[in-house]
């Protein structure tokens, strides 16, 4: 019974700390340039697959077949890119700036100031994810008329749509991790556009069987999509354990790393 007045004060205090965190990320124009960037990326994104003429024997399901479907609206995750490029900047920032010192004086038991700061950009990442859905699914059915296609999967739209959302979320807090891991800003963010945009991207294409597990194999696991010649990805609720997994373990160990060292 006595412990019960102690929990209100500590869930208030991480709450405010979680209520800070996501007023530095919203109280610069850096969140909302990234926002009309996932606008930009994701509208491409559908389009291409909408425009670009069928070809015989194409390795990639067409939208003639219900992959194919799915497929354009997984378009609708691609704000992940710049869900976890934000993440690793906004972490990053605050270690060049040494706006972190602060916010240590202030709550000096820093494990509380980590989970704060990956739930606030896991929030943020979570509202780009449910941005690309409405604009990528609103683009991708005004476009639809125009060219032939299966049927709408409309039931799989709420669960691609949900594993968007999930998806974004976790890569903001995957951002985090890395920006706190590598602290550098170049390093940090010329690492995740080589390895999400390039490398990664290659592995889960190319070698699926190996590129399923990779967190971008998961996220298109989640997001119901297929690969090059048929290629199947985990199940949807394997994919998002795998993408709880690498998040969890990335944020632990960058709030571990964090303890002792100095960041001034």
């Amino acid at each position: 019974m006595s412990a019960a007045p102690d929990v209100a004060p500590v869930r208030g205090a991480r709450q405010r700390l979680v209520a800070a965190e996501l007023l530095k990320v919203t109280s610069t124009r850096m969140w909302l340039g990234f926002l009309v960037g996932t606008v930009l990326y994701i509208g491409v994104g559908v389009v291409a697959v909408i425009l670009t003429p069928t070809q015989p024997g194409s390795p990639v399901p067409t939208l003639e077949t219900a992959a194919g479907m799915r497929n354009l609206f997984a378009q609708a995750g691609g704000a992940y890119v710049f869900a976890i490029v934000l993440g690793a900047l906004g972490m990053t920032q605050e270690l060049r700036h040494q706006t972190l010192t602060s916010t240590f004086l202030a709550e000096p038991r820093r494990n509380r100031v980590m989970v704060a700061k990956m739930t606030a950009y896991g929030v943020v990442g979570a509202v780009y994810g449910l941005v690309g859905v409405v604009f990528g699914y609103a683009l991708a059915l005004a476009l639809l008329p125009i060219k032939e296609h299966a049927e709408v999967p409309w039931t799989a739209l709420w669960q691609i749509a949900g594993g968007a959302v999930l998806g974004c979320a976790l890569f903001a807090v995957l951002g985090v991790a890395v920006g706190t891991l590598l602290r550098n800003q170049i390093a940090a963010i010329l690492l995740i556009l080589v390895w999400v945009l390039l490398v990664e991207a290659l592995v889960v294409a190319f070698l699926p069987a190996w590129g399923k597990w990779l967190p971008g194999g998961a996220l298109s696991g989640v997001l119901q999509s297929t690969g090059f010649g048929g290629a199947e990805y985990l199940p949807v609720w394997q994919a998002a354990l795998v993408l709880l997994g690498y998040a969890a373990a990335f944020g632990a160990l960058a709030a571990l790393t964090t303890q002792r060292r100095d960041v001034t």
